[in-house]
This record gives C-alpha cells, sequence and structure tokens, in this order.
C-alpha cells in the first residue's frame, strides 16, 4: 500500500512540475498511511568525506553550467537547504559581512518562509563570496546585454524556465545523481551536501552551536542527535588533559611508566 502511494505521489509531482496539475490532489494521505514520523525508517545522513566533496565539486566545475556549479557549491560549503538554495536573492548577500539572510525557500514555484518559519544569517566563506561576487558581476553583465537594465535579484535562474524561476528541486536532484556518477562517486541526494558541510565543520572542532545556527537547527540537540555518530574518535582528543591539566597529565604519565618499570623489575628479581 506505502509502495503504491509513494510510485503515485512520484506521478503527481512530475505532473506539477510539467504544469498539468496546480496542486497536489494526494495532499495529507501520506500522514495517514505512514506510522507516526518518529517511528519511520528514515534515511541516515550520508555526507561526502573532504576529499569526495572536493571530488564532486571538480567534476560539477568541469561539466556544469556557473549557475549549476553555485546552487551546489551554497550546499556544500554554507550548509543551505536545497530549497534555501534555489531561493537566494541578491539583496540578501552582504559581500562585506560575507553573510547571508535567509528568508525564503523554494519549491514548485512557490517561495515561502524557511523551514521553522524563522530567517537566519549564515556565515559565507570569503572564497565563496569571492566567487558570488564576480558571478553577480556577470549576471549584471548579461542584464544590461539582454537590455533589462543590469537588475538582478534570483540569483540561480533556470534558463529552460519561461519567466526568471529557479531550477526545480528535482533538476538539482538529478544534476547531483549525474555529477557523483561522472565522477564515479557514490550517488547521494542534495541535502547529503549539507550533511557534509555539518559533519566537516563538527570534525574540524567548530562549535557544536554554532553548526547549528549556521544550519537552522531549532535546537541543538537536533544537530547532535543527526551528527555526533560522524565524528568518532573526536571526543577522545585530549581526554586527559582535559581531566587533569597539560602538566598533570605529562607528569601523571611519566610516573606511572616509571612505577611500571619499577614494578616490572621487581618481579623479575622475585623470579
Amino acid at each position: 500500500m506505502q509502495a503504491l502511494y509513494v510510485h503515485m505521489l512520484t506521478g503527481v509531482e512530475e505532473a506539477i512540475d510539467a504544469q498539468k496539475l496546480r496542486a497536489n490532489p494526494t495532499r495529507g494521505l501520506l500522514k495517514k498511511i505512514l506510522p507516526p514520523k518518529r517511528q519511520r525508517d528514515l534515511k541516515d545522513a550520508d555526507p561526502f568525506t573532504r576529499k569526495e566533496r572536493d571530488l564532486f565539486l571538480a567534476q560539477a566545475e568541469s561539466t556544469c553550467s556557473w549557475t549549476e556549479q553555485l546552487t551546489l557549491k551554497v550546499m556544500a560549503h554554507a550548509g543551505l537547504r536545497l530549497g534555501e538554495a534555489l531561493a537566494i536573492r541578491q539583496k540578501n548577500v552582504d559581500f562585506e559581512k560575507m553573510t547571508y539572510l535567509v528568508t525564503e525557500s523554494y519549491k514548485r514555484k512557490r517561495f515561502k518562509k524557511p523551514k521553522f518559519g524563522k530567517t537566519r544569517f549564515v556565515d559565507f566563506p570569503d572564497f565563496l563570496v569571492t566567487e558570488l561576487k564576480d558571478y553577480v558581476t556577470f549576471l549584471k553583465k548579461e542584464s544590461l546585454r539582454k537590455g533589462s537594465g543590469g537588475h538582478v535579484d534570483l540569483l540561480f535562474i533556470d534558463p529552460e524556465e519561461k519567466g526568471e524561476w529557479p531550477y526545480s528541486q528535482r533538476k538539482i536532484q538529478d544534476l547531483v545523481r549525474r555529477v557523483c556518477k561522472k565522477a564515479r562517486l557514490m550517488v547521494r541526494n542534495p541535502h547529503d551536501l549539507r550533511h557534509t558541510y555539518a559533519t566537516i565543520m563538527l570534525m574540524a572542532h567548530q562549535s557544536p552551536g554554532y553548526v547549528q545556527k549556521q544550519l537552522g537547527h531549532s535546537s541543538i540537540a537536533i544537530t547532535m542527535d543527526i551528527y555526533c555518530h560522524w565524528i568518532s574518535g573526536e571526543g577522545r582528543c585530549g581526554l586527559e588533559e582535559a581531566l587533569l591539566g597539560k602538566n598533570l597529565h605529562n607528569n601523571r604519565h611519566n610516573n606511572l611508566y616509571k612505577n611500571r618499570i619499577k614494578s616490572h623489575k621487581f618481579k623479575e628479581r622475585l623470579q
């Protein structure tokens, strides 16, 4: 029954994307069919390693348009959700402070508030800001060339759409799949780029509280529930120094080492 519903839902979504339907007539049925959300077998996070991420983005740079590349990069380097990345507007990017104000999300030709209905500021790394600045300059020149006055609003517009619309989420899902295959990486989905950002940040010892704010999670508990098991061994680092202090730990270690030697020699004498 569930499999049949999922198959039907996929067909409905394709019809909406093709503008054959205005709304989803099956909306709300999923809650009646599936068990409560906490009891579902949800897909675990499957992030890229840093090396895999770099291979993925290098492949995107060699085979994708600049617009497609940057759509992927803002998820991989800033942790934005796919809908948030598609809804980026130039007015919300502060190139001086290197921040982006997340105010919208985009899906199926609808702009709405981001998840949980909360706006947030996200820090962009300087290398991403530099590329975005060059990209906006390029868009302005293109706008002037087309006689549109050089105005730039939405950054990631799908050239195949009639009017100024971002790429559909389905197109970006297909794009990620193609890039993964060309890079000979295990196929992942766009949300795994966000997972990649989070795990790399946490494994680099960035504050979980900071990562939570960047991701827009409603609480730090959500961040740690999702990602703590991806940083195995990180808590062990510096454990002794944290408990004893660096000097005390070194002295304690040396004394224990000497005591072990004395104890061993004493046992040899007894034998």
